[in-house]
């Protein structure tokens, strides 16, 4: 019996030895870009944890998660590391990046501390978009305004919008255009088409806005000055992204 209790206590402790030593620990959350966004086929996310408290040398990596064929933003990532190896008063942080290949997509700029110095266990991991372009998913929403008319505008008004860009004054283009009808009064509300719709926030935009009825040009914004636009990559929400006047035709000749 007493060899019994002493095998049996023996098995316990061989047990409880290898969880010890293969004892692990998870952090988990979201990488996310600042509005939902689809992945090129192929793409692939890595978050890494990291100890990163001496600045003057190499971050040491505590764990990471690889996330292939990822199709979307956010996606949930899981990470899985050793208590044994953290210092509490080490700092230590997340960090994320989505390739296709060998072409980096989005990458964090802001730092996302877990589990030492009062950080939370875990967080989700914000990215931005490395290319000086980021595809618009959403419409660009805008306003046109006037003080110079009350009231409804005629039925057969058509409001025709152009945004333009002009960063190469010599090569600016057409981004995108469309025409509305229906416009009722001021301010008239409206949303471009998006597909395809790049933004830029190293780029200079013009608005370009006229409305028509009884045949003719009434409205328009006649100085090129008048018509700059500066736009963020992409709207989000029910931010207004695109506000403008335009003036009677009448009044203020094109320049």
């Amino acid at each position: 019996m007493h060899r019994l209790v002493l095998c049996v206590a023996a098995a316990l402790l061989f047990v409880a030895s290898i969880l010890g030593c293969n004892s692990t620990d998870r952090v988990s959350g979201e990488v996310r870009f600042h509005r939902e966004v689809d992945l090129p086929e192929g793409a692939t996310v890595t978050v890494m944890l990291l100890d990163t408290s001496l600045a003057d040398a190499s971050a040491i990596e505590l764990g990471r998660d690889v996330i292939d064929d990822a199709e979307r933003l956010p996606v949930r990532f899981s990470i899985e590391y050793d208590p044994g190896e953290l210092d509490g008063r080490a700092e230590i942080t997340l960090s994320a990046r989505v390739e296709l290949g060998d072409e980096l997509l989005y990458i964090n700029d802001t730092v996302h501390p877990v589990l030492t110095r009062g950080a939370p266990r875990n967080s989700d991991v914000s990215v931005i978009s490395v290319s000086e372009f980021d595809q618009c998913v959403e419409p660009l929403r805008g306003q046109i305004h006037s003080s110079f008319w009350d009231g409804d505008l005629p039925d057969d008004a058509v409001l025709e919008i152009r945004l333009w860009d002009v960063s190469e004054p010599e090569e600016r283009f057409v981004v995108v255009e469309a025409s509305f009808e229906d416009l009722g009064e001021f301010p008239i509300h409206f949303e471009l088409p998006y597909e395809g719709v790049e933004i830029s926030r190293h780029h200079r935009y013009e608005l370009e806005a006229n409305i028509r009825f009884d045949g003719e040009l009434q409205f328009h914004i006649p100085n090129s000055e008048w018509r700059r636009t500066v736009l963020p990559y992409c709207p989000d929400g029910d931010d207004l992204s695109i506000v403008n006047d335009v003036f009677p035709v009448s009044e203020f000749p094109a320049d």
